[in-house]
Formats: structure tokens, C-alpha cells, sequence
């Protein structure tokens, strides 16, 4: 098996990973700019692949991780804007699984080298992306922070998120087998895919529900120097067995998510454009007045007259007419053709 470490893709400051995400829910579009520390990330980049995939997909309750210090400020972000928004649980879910179903996908093989390699949060957001059990993660850890129950959803081949509800329209399970708790499906490697929406693919699938228990996630050994974010009461410490020496960092500030509306792709070219827009326009103007005058000229210009003879020049014109007129010798009485200058029988010059 190739031993490639991932690797954030893209430049970062000696203290932080700047990254940018983009995504429109209900005709707005939102931009949100992070800068996540460089420490946590590696901090999760040490964790083994032998470790993350120990009890292979019904173990990804270890990465988890609703005890983070970062991401539980980025769920309280994402509640505060929902709530000040206006939205109802079911938006403010669907906003969150917007926010990640934008995210790239990228397979493990190709960004890390493993053929599984599945990663915290905090990577998948540095990496801007993973595959179907990353964002999985990322969602599952945002919606558990911000209070709604969430197991997790294995189809063949596939992984993804159920969130718990009430009457909603969709593909849901009832679960445990024999409780009142239904988790409907959440897919969140495809763009658009709405709450209880199942890919085509996996319609008639037999699927594995898994628990997800918060006391084994994983917890780095990072120190935040005035956390803004206290652990509840009802959170469990967990016992820290990676990296001994803890690291110390002071905490980020997270800056609200921007919105502004959604424009119409034509309302977009025109304005972002303007100059390619007034030469077509010209363009198009010309041609039209070059057609006009052309059909125009067509209808008016005379239609010439066909013929097996050339059209005479001047001078053979009038030399055909001199030809036609005959002349009269004054002296002999004789006639002559009109272009003769003598007179053909007696010679004498003809007038």
C-alpha cells in the first residue's frame, strides 16, 4: 500500500490555512472566509490511517469531533446566521447540507495515496473536500454541535448522514428497529440533493445504520489560551493519548458568513461584460443594415437583357448609321453607300 501523508493543497501563513467557501441556499449566495489554525490541522494529520480505519465505517464515530474547539465555533456561526435569518430547523439543516455538498470531491487514492483515508473535519475543510465519508463527517459533526440527532447511513460502496425528524417527505429509517426515532437521508457528495432525497443508484439497497458515540472521538492535544466556546456539562472529557506535549494557540476569530442575491446568469453576463455586450450589439446592427441595403440594391437594379450579341460602341454605332444613308452623285447621277467619299462610277467627290 503507497504511505503518502496528505497534504493541505493550497499556500498557507505560518500560523493559519486561509480558505474561502461559496455556496447559494434559497436565492442567496454566501461566501465565508476561514483561517484555520495550522497546528490543529497537523495535529489531526498525525493520526494514523491504521487508527482511523480500525473499526473500519462503524467507527467513524472517531472522527467525530463535536468537542472541537474550532468547529464547534463554526456550528455556533452557522446558528446564530440561520437563526437571525429567519430559518426553521428544517432550513437550518439544509443550509449546513449545502454548505458541504458544495465542498470538491476528491477520491482518497488521488489526494492521499490510500485507498480509504478518512478525515477529520478540520481536513476536509483545509483540504476543501474529501469523498463521500469526509463530507459525511463534516456534516455529522456540524448538525450533532448544533443540536439535532444524526447517525450515520452506509449504502454499498457509499457513505452518508441521517438526521433525525418528524414527518418529513423522503427516504427515512426507523432507528433502533423498534423506537419512534426516524433518520431521514442526507446525502451530501452531490449538489441540490434535497433532506430524505436517496441517489437513484442506491433505490431498493439494502443499507447499515451506524451510532455515532461522542466519548470515543478523537481529542488533539491543542491548548487554547481563552476558548470562547465551553465544553457543556453534559460533554465528556476524553482522555487525550496522542501527542503528549499539548500545543498552545490563541483562539481564532470567525467571521460571519457574507450574503448577497443570487443574480441571473443573463443579468451576470451583461454586467460582467458590458464591453463584449455593446460589440455584439454593433456587430449585429452592422449586419442587419448590410442585409437591408443588399436586398434593397437587389430589388432596384435593372434586370439586363440577355442577348447573343455585344452591346455596339459608340463609333461602330455610328458607322453603321453612315451605312444606312445613301449619297448621290450631283455629277453622273450614280448612287453610292453613305460612307463613299468618290463617287463610284465617275469619281468626282461626292458632297
Amino acid at each position: 500500500m503507497i504511505t503518502v501523508p496528505p497534504r493541505a493543497n493550497a499556500q498557507t501563513s505560518e500560523q493559519s490555512y486561509e480558505r474561502s467557501f461559496t455556496w447559494d441556499y434559497e436565492g442567496q449566495h454566501w461566501t465565508w472566509n476561514l483561517s484555520i489554525p495550522t497546528a490543529l490541522y497537523e495535529s489531526y494529520q498525525g493520526v494514523p490511517v491504521s487508527v482511523r480505519t480500525k473499526n473500519g465505517p462503524a467507527g467513524y464515530g472517531y472522527l467525530t469531533t463535536t468537542q472541537d474547539y474550532y468547529v464547534k465555533l463554526l456550528a455556533q456561526k452557522l446558528t446564530d446566521i440561520t437563526t437571525q435569518t429567519g430559518y426553521n430547523d428544517y432550513d437550518k439543516v439544509s443550509f449546513v447540507l449545502t454548505f458541504v455538498q458544495n465542498l470538491r470531491y476528491a477520491s482518497d487514492i488521488v489526494t492521499t495515496g490510500y485507498d480509504e483515508y478518512p478525515r477529520f473535519p478540520i481536513e476536509t475543510l483545509v483540504d476543501e473536500g474529501g469523498d463521500c465519508e469526509d463530507t459525511a463527517i463534516l456534516f455529522a459533526t456540524l448538525a450533532r454541535i448544533m443540536g439535532y440527532g444524526v447517525v450515520y447511513i452506509n449504502p454499498p460502496n457509499h457513505y452518508a448522514v441521517g438526521i433525525l425528524g418528524n414527518n418529513l417527505k423522503g427516504t427515512h429509517w426507523v432507528y433502533p428497529p423498534d423506537s419512534n426515532q426516524t433518520y431521514y437521508y442526507c446525502e451530501t457528495t452531490g449538489v441540490n440533493f434535497k433532506i430524505g432525497q436517496l441517489p437513484q443508484e442506491f433505490n431498493g439497497q439494502t443499507v447499515k445504520i451506524y451510532p455515532i458515540d461522542e466519548t470515543k472521538q478523537f481529542i488533539p492535544a491543542i491548548t487554547v489560551t481563552a476558548p470562547t466556546i465551553q465544553p457543556s456539562p453534559t460533554q465528556t472529557t476524553i482522555p487525550q493519548t496522542f501527542n503528549p506535549n499539548p500545543t498552545t494557540i490563541d483562539p481564532p476569530v470567525i467571521p460571519d458568513p457574507i450574503t448577497q442575491p443570487v443574480l441571473p446568469l443573463s443579468l451576470d453576463l451583461i454586467t460582467e461584460n458590458s464591453g463584449l455586450f455593446v460589440i455584439i450589439i454593433a456587430t449585429i446592427a452592422t449586419l442587419m443594415t448590410i442585409t437591408i441595403l443588399s436586398t434593397k440594391t437587389k430589388r432596384t437594379k435593372p434586370t439586363p437583357q440577355t442577348s447573343n450579341h455585344s452591346t455596339p460602341s459608340g463609333e461602330q454605332q455610328q458607322t453603321e448609321n453612315n451605312q444606312s444613308i445613301e449619297k448621290f452623285c450631283v455629277f453622273c447621277g450614280a448612287i453610292n453607300k453613305g460612307y463613299a467619299s468618290f463617287c463610284e462610277k465617275c469619281g468626282k467627290q461626292l458632297t
